[in-house]
């Protein structure tokens, strides 16, 4: 089997857009009309703010695989390729080797291959070529791992096609359900606790989906899983990660406030969002290759022009004291960030509301 490449492309910082700056005024109105959401963990400048302190960092980002056809589509997702290149070339250490646990990773969110996912590994060959390593070909994206998870639209066709498939080292999803573990030691920590820890509980939100025709034994199975790992994680940050919001899941809404979860994290919605239930935050990363006010009216003000916006990613970056998470725009701009505090301090239980990112 040979993967076709094209050769590297060079990213560019460009202009924000005119509606990101408009958005953002829309933002800080909607902060100060709203007195539910904690302002005082809205941050704007956070990555110019994080200094040397050992840190696990990692990109998220959903439905991005736009077929080659779909020009619109196309674009958003090269030019949201562009803003995470750019992302890495800031973080990115030239000491990390392969491997090392502090070096950055890329969660991918599900909606992997647009329209209907892919039929068969021959199938999978031709549109990973197409579809990731066109794309994602920057210098950046070197050795950086992406961790994938399936999407509803992946479930149109053969999902275990895209499992452990052996064209691409980067590539890495091997089951429906699996885990992303990540351990930096931390000098001159105490004798009890001397690393910080980030665990990732990718999961296959499709078959917990109340909507789902999937059986119930399989979302049974499925559900025990999530179950064991959240009962017995003893890491600093505990993440979920879904294709479907967790408003789509009442097994998810159920589970994830008994168990002391850092944050859930979602596509499926073409957007950015951030909200908090039950006292765990929730955010939205599905603006891979666009943005889309018409099919997800509820991620968006009405007075955003989504045409000259392209999408975006969110970036985490775990430390001892707080991880922070940053919303961008395609072109890696940082618009504003927000800040979550490790398990092992007391949270904001029962803090409601939300913000949204146009």
């Amino acid at each position: 089997m040979t993967i076709v490449t094209t050769p590297r492309r060079k990213c560019k910082l460009a202009t924000p857009p005119l509606a990101v700056l408009y958005a953002l005024v829309i933002l800080s109105e909607m902060l100060a009309a709203d007195g539910a959401v904690n302002s005082a963990r809205i941050r704007h400048g956070a990555l110019r703010e994080l200094d040397n302190s050992p840190s696990i960092h990692f990109a998220a980002l959903g439905d991005w695989g736009a077929h080659p056809t779909s020009l619109r589509r196309r674009n958003g997702q090269l030019a949201v390729a562009d803003g995470v290149a750019s992302w890495l070339d800031k973080i990115s250490d030239e000491n990390h080797e392969v491997g090392d646990e502090s070096a950055p990773f890329i969660l991918s969110l599900g909606d992997n291959f647009y329209p209907a996912g892919v039929n068969d590994l021959d199938d999978m060959t031709e549109r990973f070529a197409d579809t990731f390593e066109e794309v994602y070909s920057h210098d950046a994206f070197d050795n950086v791992p992406w961790y994938a998870i399936a999407g509803n639209h992946d479930h149109r066709g053969n999902v275990t096609a895209q499992m452990n498939f052996p064209g691409s080292s980067r590539w890495i999803f091997p089951d429906h359900f699996h885990r992303v573990v990540r351990e930096v030691r931390i000098p001159g920590g105490n004798v009890d606790r001397d690393t910080m820890k980030v665990e990732i509980l990718a999961i296959d939100s499709i078959q917990l989906a109340d909507s789902s025709d999937i059986s119930l034994e399989v979302t049974t199975r499925s559900t025990q899983w999530i179950q064991h790992h959240l009962q017995h994680s003893d890491a600093d940050y505990l993440i979920v990660a879904g294709h479907y919001p967790a408003r789509m899941t009442t097994i998810l809404d159920e589970l994830l406030p008994d168990h002391r979860v850092s944050a859930y994290v979602a596509g499926h919605d073409h957007c950015q969002k951030h909200e908090i239930k039950n006292g765990v935050d929730h955010f939205i990363s599905g603006a891979g290759m666009e943005v889309n006010s018409l099919s997800h009216e509820e991620c968006w003000h009405d007075t955003v022009d989504d045409n000259n916006y392209l999408g975006g990613f969110l970036s985490f970056h775990a430390r001892v004291d707080k991880m922070v998470v940053v919303f961008h725009d395609e072109t890696g701009t940082e618009l504003q960030s927000v800040e979550v505090a490790p398990r092992n301090t007391n949270k904001h239980v029962g803090l409601e509301g939300s913000i949204e990112i146009a």
